[in-house]
């Protein structure tokens, strides 16, 4: 496996781009779907490299031999599109993941328009274009070739990202964690796992970050989740869900840490200034707990939204298999 070295920020660009359209795409700052805004919003992407090793963690060797055991014949290999499509790909529900007919993408297509717009300006100079028409999207529809092997790995992958990233966390036998890190680290040891499962360098962290964030409306992937979830019990590894949570975080320590010279304080004292640092501070502490209640109680009321309705896809997938709910499940607000 290649080095899970921090690759630098050349792909910044592209990492930003992707998270505005996904934005666009899902409309994740809507209320309705505010549990999922906080998941794929609220953590640290910034990080790319494999979290130190600890202790309690399994060390990247341990994580790849681990998920060597789980998918011998690769993330796309024929033992998975057999457990996958018992009847063939080609008649798989699961090939509109990436077969959608001319209907999904219409739907899809006023979707991101809509959320575009509700993302625009109110005063915007520039006025947004027409919603596509039917016909639009049906005169662009190309029907792609099916490549079955790539596929299913590619809907494994993503899928795997949802269950061993997201705020989720998957434990071992002995207690210990399988921790893949941020969300840009998660992406990239898949990448990089796959890349050596097909001999090339055809994926990188993009690949699966966010998991199925783009194509969960396409096909229900609750065989898919099962189907992890199956080899993961094999193994006797656990799976955990976290209710997802938006944290506000008090940077000002190290602000100052970064910001501190050296020399005694008194030497460049000054009252006036003294003052208004006070002010700013007393400002600074109640936008902070005004903020922190703001999060709390969209917090709180996400939980009571999530517990009116069916438990998602993945938390019903792991109940199939390992017949009990998987812990923090069903979320509480304390």
């Amino acid at each position: 496996m290649a080095s899970m070295k921090e690759r630098g920020d050349e792909g910044g660009a592209r990492e930003l781009f992707f998270l505005i359209r996904s934005l666009c795409y899902t409309g994740l700052w809507r209320c309705c779907s505010i549990d999922q805004a906080f998941s794929r919003l609220a953590k640290n992407c910034g990080r790319q490299t494999m979290p130190p090793f600890k202790e309690q963690s399994y060390s990247e060797a341990e994580l790849s031999a681990e998920f060597d055991a789980l998918f011998p014949e690769g993330f796309g290999g024929a033992d998975v599109q057999r457990e996958l499509a018992p009847n063939g790909w080609q008649q798989s529900p699961l090939r509109a993941v990436f077969h959608p007919t001319v209907e999904q993408l219409y739907e899809e297509a006023i979707r991101f328009h809509r959320n575009c717009r509700a993302l625009a300006k109110p005063n915007a100079s520039e006025p947004m274009l027409p919603e596509p028409t039917f016909e639009q999207v049906a005169r662009e529809y190309r029907e792609l070739t099916v490549d079955a092997e790539r596929e299913v790995r590619e809907l494994v992958g993503q899928c795997l990202w949802d269950v061993f990233s997201d705020g989720h966390e998957v434990f071992g036998p002995d207690g210990r964690l399988l921790d893949l890190g941020s969300f840009r680290a998660s992406g990239a040891f898949l990448a990089d796992l796959l890349n050596r499962q097909i001999g090339g360098n055809e994926y990188d962290y993009l690949s699966f970050y966010l998991g199925t964030v783009w194509c969960s409306q396409r096909a229900d992937l609750t065989p898919v989740y099962q189907f992890i979830f199956a080899r993961l019990r094999c193994r006797e590894l656990d799976w955990v869900y976290h209710f997802p949570r938006l944290y506000a975080v008090d940077l000002r320590p190290l602000k100052e840490a970064l910001e501190s010279k050296s020399g005694p304080e008194w030497g460049s004292y000054d009252p006036s200034e003294a003052l208004a640092k006070e002010q700013e501070q007393k400002e600074y502490d109640t936008n902070l707990a005004e903020l922190r209640e703001s999060l709390d109680q969209g917090y709180r009321e996400a939980i009571e939204d999530a517990l009116k309705r069916p438990p998602p896809p993945i938390v019903q997938a792991y109940q199939a298999v390992y017949g009990r709910w998987p812990r923090g499940w069903p979320p509480t607000a304390s």
